[in-house]
């Protein structure tokens, strides 16, 4: 049976010097409307692998990845990415940060909805009040807020997390984990994790 997002007989291959290096091989995966599923393994067994090419940021070998019964080809609004690092753009404040994206996704909205749209991310992260800072004025726990906004901001139909709180110290870990949680309930988004936390994985997945 097929789900909303349907990874097939998912490949990933590497040439190397020595030869072909198979890094993810075979893998399927159903993902239903709605759910959260938590890919959970060690270091180095092509979790992250799946999850770039779920992003399409990442060539397929063999396979393929459907999204909402379309088979994707590259990058695109449709899915949001949370990294490891926060990955913001450091002449912009928080709020420039997730505006961009608001603005390349939803151009035909008004600038007062567009602005509304940022401004209540921004405010469900946290981050009410130091929306015009620069990333340098935030800390790496704000700054992965303001990555969680931008993600959720863009409307995806499919948020995919990357170790999202692997940089971060023990406490603010867990009080990440709960706003995703809230973003998660408020939003019914569709997601898919990576994570060699188990604790993580056992708090907000579905399925692991």
């Amino acid at each position: 049976m097929r789900g909303y997002v349907e990874l097939f007989q998912l490949g990933k291959t590497y040439q190397t010097p020595s030869g072909p290096a198979v890094i993810v091989e075979g893998f399927d995966l159903n993902i239903e409307r709605g759910e959260f599923v938590a890919l959970l393994g060690h270091s180095g067994c092509g979790k992250s692998t799946v999850l770039t090419m779920v992003a399409g940021l990442n060539s397929i070998t063999a396979g393929g990845v459907v999204l909402d019964g379309r088979e994707i080809a590259g990058p695109g609004p449709d899915r949001g990415v949370v990294f490891q690092a926060p990955c913001l753009l450091p002449w912009m404040s928080a709020y420039e940060n997730v505006a961009l994206g608001v603005e390349r996704v939803f151009p035909h909205a008004s600038p007062a909805e567009r602005k509304a749209t940022v401004e209540y991310y921004l405010a469900l992260v946290g981050l009410g009040d130091a929306m015009h800072k620069r990333p340098r004025e935030l800390s790496l726990g704000m700054q992965q807020r303001v990555g969680l906004a931008r993600a959720f901001a863009i409307a995806p139909k499919l948020l995919l997390l990357d170790e999202p709180f692997g940089m971060l110290d023990s406490l603010t870990r867990m009080e990440l984990q709960e706003v995703l949680a809230e973003l998660l309930r408020k939003d019914g988004k569709t997601a898919l994790m990576v994570t060699h936390d188990v604790d993580e994985a056992l708090f907000l997945a579905d399925r692991i």
